[in-house]
Parts: C-alpha cells; sequence; structure tokens
C-alpha cells in the first residue's frame, strides 16, 4: 500500500476568548481541515493544519457492529423516530389543539416553539 507525503501546515493557535474565537470558527467553518494541536517530546507546542480521516462505508461499519451495539442502534434509532413523531403530530394538530384550549393557533404555535426553544435552557438550569 502506497503512503502519500504528508505535508505540515501550520496554522494559528486556538483563539482565547468569545469573539475571537467566533471569528476563527468562521474561518475554520468550510476549510476540509483540522486545527490539531502537536506537542513534541521537549514538550513544545505547536498548531498544524491535518486533513481528517477519509469517511468509510457505512456497511462496513454496520458490519462490525456486534448484538450489543445493533441493540444500541436500534433503540436509538427507535427514540429518534418517536421523537419526530412526537414533534411533527403535535404541529400538524394545532387547529385541534386551538379548539380544544379555546386559544389561537397563534398561541399555539407560540407555546410549541418557545418550549422547544427553552429546552436547552430548562438542561442548563437542572444541571446548576
Amino acid at each position: 500500500m502506497a503512503t502519500r507525503e504528508v505535508q505540515v501546515q501550520p496554522a494559528d493557535p486556538i483563539a482565547k476568548g468569545i469573539i475571537p474565537t467566533a471569528k476563527q470558527s468562521l474561518g475554520d467553518l468550510l476549510k476540509w481541515k483540522q486545527r490539531v494541536e502537536v506537542t513534541n517530546e521537549y514538550g513544545e507546542s505547536t498548531f498544524v493544519w491535518q486533513e481528517p480521516p477519509p469517511l468509510r462505508n457505512p456497511i462496513s461499519l454496520f458490519a462490525m457492529l456486534d448484538g450489543k451495539a445493533w441493540l444500541f442502534f436500534i433503540v436509538g434509532l427507535a427514540a429518534w423516530t418517536a421523537d419526530a413523531f412526537d414533534f411533527h403530530a403535535l404541529s400538524i394538530q394545532t387547529v385541534k389543539l386551538a379548539k380544544f384550549y379555546g386559544k389561537s393557533k397563534t398561541d399555539i404555535t407560540s407555546a410549541i416553539t418557545l418550549t422547544l426553544l427553552l429546552r436547552s435552557v430548562g438542561k442548563h438550569i437542572i444541571l446548576l
């Protein structure tokens, strides 16, 4: 198997702070390379661009799963499917929900939107 020659391209260090990190992240967004920190045997660190590993065929990845891994995959897929069904079923039934609760469709859709938007906020409050 032939090995390809790797050219090391230096990269800027990882930015510190919110605004510099945001600028760097936006600049890196469309690059098909990863910024990596490399440390040599003397403890000196540098940042370089590295190509990500090539994508693998999903069929070969599925072939690597054992029984327990397949069970986890199926449970995760079922949970994801149930969540998608729940999300769309709720959104489709806005007229019936508005009639049942005596509210406008706008009130119902606003409540659904705010609930979905604030789920992550609730998660952070619980973790505190």
